[in-house]
């Protein structure tokens, strides 16, 4: 905006000025009342009155001098209906040069920032073709014609009524939420996030991967109250977890993206406005995820932090190359904030996030962020992650615990491998070790059991990947380590 325009209240020195728009035939022409019989007197009256009205509010025009070119105003105030009328008019010197324009914009932020109206509404005569050119330009639209709505000097004058909605404020996180068999936790998980407390638009996009529960008719009950936040998306088959979150992802509106899966939740009604914040004043970093609870029991509270610090941290590309995959990944991902790179991105930039595993997709997304650059730590405590392992449980962590997963783990790191080569054109010879041990694990766990499942097992993992010194390397180097622990025994 113009600083060398502003608004301000009408003050008494301002008749006189505006007694000259008044008495301008080819302005007072255009007034449904007898603007031309004014009198100094009574403008000065206008003023006194126009500072006591409850529902109107008019302010001077007035330029880096403070001197007055012109007024203008919201009338017949509706807070209950969101709505006010518009009206201004500014002295002749001043038409042309953009004054009424940028006054326009000032009271328009007022009426829709400041008093959080909804609609504005104007009315001008038709053959006023100057001021209905203005309006339009403006953005406000034509509503109606009002045929003979007046009479003035004997003569029947015909109205254009003009209207202009708030605008609607574009959508800044996306927070990306998938469900699968969740409806004990999901209202927790929803309320978690309606609580949230922001000065920005936000929408929920969920996807729920065919729950066979009440996961739906739960998403639906919240999506009838809260229809301007959530987007759904209910599949009609079950596709696993990865691509379930990818579509969620894919959907995505906002700036950024916060993920919250179907059985975590938020504590703090203040993490989305935190993360926003930071994110906006540090242009630098890609990503940051905060701090969490993890959550160890359903039967009773036991808790631990997810990582014990009290400084934040910065990951990049050289930390996934760590063989722990707890120390490639920033935190869990239910504290992960991000720029929206999904909505736009190539498939192929983005596409290992469901190849590379069915059900797990945290350290994919973790690796697609590290190629785009740094991911920022932050100690803060804002959310509570469920990484509960109970015998006989039925929730993810528990059937993994049970499960050997060491031949779609390196089917994973295959993948990872490939992505770091092929799209991010990054060296990974490294990361090389993590898929070697797996196989190493598979073959001496064969050769000792002698089990046809378990050779099935280290074959595949062999036949996953042209690169193959890696797994005889690990593998060798293994069976070395044994033989030195069963010499060391024997001493």
């Amino acid at each position: 905006m113009n600083d060398a325009i502003k608004l301000r209240p009408l003050e008494t020195k301002d008749a006189p000025f505006m007694l000259e728009w008044m008495q301008e035939p080819s302005i007072a022409g255009m007034f449904r009342f007898d603007a031309e019989s004014m009198t100094i007197e009574g403008c000065m009256d206008y003023i006194t009155q126009a500072g006591e009205s409850e529902n109107d509010l008019h302010y001077a025009i007035a330029d880096r001098n403070d001197e007055y070119l012109g007024t203008i105003s919201l009338k017949n105030i509706d807070k209950d209906r969101g709505e006010a009328e518009y009206a201004i008019s500014t002295r002749k010197k001043v038409h042309g040069m953009g004054v009424a324009a940028e006054a326009t914009e000032k009271l328009l932020d007022i009426a829709f920032e400041t008093l959080g109206l909804k609609r504005v509404y104007l009315n001008v005569m038709t053959e006023n073709i100057r001021a209905n050119k203005f309006y339009q330009k403006c953005g406000f639209v034509l509503e109606r014609t009002e045929k003979d709505a007046f009479e003035s000097k004997g003569k029947m004058h015909d109205l254009n009524w003009y209207t202009m909605e708030k605008p609607e404020q574009s959508i800044a996180v996306s927070v990306a939420v998938i469900t699968y068999n969740m409806e004990r936790y999901l209202p927790q998980l929803l309320d978690s996030i309606l609580m949230q407390k922001t000065d920005f638009r936000y929408e929920i996009v969920v996807d729920d991967d065919n729950s066979p529960d009440n996961s739906r008719k739960i998403l639906r009950d919240y999506e009838s109250r809260y229809p301007d936040k959530f987007v759904l998306s209910l599949r009609n088959r079950n596709v696993g977890g990865s691509m379930n979150m990818y579509g969620v992802l894919r959907q995505c509106r906002g700036k950024y993206i916060a993920i919250l899966e179907g059985d975590d939740w938020w504590d703090w009604d203040g993490k989305l406005q935190y993360q926003y914040d930071f994110m906006e004043s540090h242009p630098e970093y890609i990503g940051m995820y905060c701090n969490s609870w993890c959550e160890l029991s359903t039967r009773e509270v036991i808790r631990i932090p997810r990582r014990k610090i009290t400084d934040p941290m910065v990951f990049s590309y050289k930390d996934f190359m760590n063989c722990h995959f707890f120390d490639r990944l920033p935190n869990s991902t239910d504290t992960a904030f991000f720029r929206n790179f999904f909505a736009d991105a190539d498939e192929r930039e983005v596409d290992v996030f469901y190849k590379a595993h069915n059900m797990v997709w945290d350290q994919s997304l973790a690796l697609i962020l590290y190629g785009k650059g740094d991911v920022y730590v932050d100690p803060k405590l804002v959310s509570h992650h469920r990484t509960i392992v109970e015998k006989g449980g039925m929730n993810y962590q528990s059937l993994y615990a049970v499960e050997d997963h060491k031949v779609s783990d390196a089917n994973m790191y295959a993948h990872h491998e490939e992505y770091m080569e092929n799209v991010l054109k990054r060296n990974c010879t490294k990361f090389y070790k993590v898929r070697g041990m797996l196989f190493a694990e598979a073959f001496w766990t064969a050769k000792k059991t002698k089990k046809a499942e378990d050779k099935v097992k280290y074959k595949d993992i062999w036949n996953q990947r042209r690169k193959k010194w890696p797994l005889v390397l690990w593998a060798f180097v293994w069976g070395c380590g044994t033989v030195k622990r069963k010499f060391n025994r024997h001493k």
